[in-house]
């Protein structure tokens, strides 16, 4: 009874109780079907790479000192979140981005805002959730640009060990 209220968007035919003027684009339909059903037939295959990409990129961080927020449990193949004690993700989040790579200290839809993830405090990480960035592989990501930001990630890793440890 509350669709009767709908205004048509298209004036003409009386399909669907006037709501909808017009006949279906049926060849448009199959098609965004066919293209649905290629994308569903290769997300796990682009899963299944991202996820080795991912695992390459967090092996690595944990070598240069980092911690994996939320390792044992099911995540994104695309998306990391690397905590490097001691170090304030902003400090690594400029780094990483004079080396050309774009972090978050955050979730995506908490872009530029400043505070530490409540998600990460939730899990336990407390202050040091301040120190943690999170790290997406877009899916036309690159073994490349895999490599380039590991290399990055690396140094950046080091050169904030370095500087910490000289504070001390």
């Amino acid at each position: 009874a509350h669709f009767r209220s709908l205004a048509p968007l298209m004036a003409g035919g009386g399909q669907e109780q006037g709501r909808r003027g017009g006949t279906p684009a049926l060849p448009a339909i199959a098609g965004m079907a066919a293209a649905a059903r290629v994308a569903v037939a290769g997300m796990q295959a682009q899963a299944d790479r991202l996820g080795a990409w991912r695992e390459r990129i967090e092996a690595a961080a944990v070598a240069a000192g980092a911690r994996v927020c939320g390792a044992d449990a099911p995540r994104l193949a695309n998306t990391s979140a690397l905590l490097l004690p001691g170090r304030a993700a902003q400090t690594q989040l400029i780094a990483l981005d004079m080396a050309g790579y774009g972090v978050s200290a955050g979730s995506a839809c908490s872009s530029g805002k400043v505070a530490r993830s409540h998600v990460l405090e939730a899990m336990g990480l407390g202050d040091d959730a301040g120190c943690a960035i999170r790290v997406s592989l877009p899916w036309s990501a690159s073994v490349e640009e895999v490599d380039g930001f590991i290399t990055a990630y690396t140094a950046m890793a080091g050169r904030l060990g370095t500087q910490a440890k000289g504070r001390t």
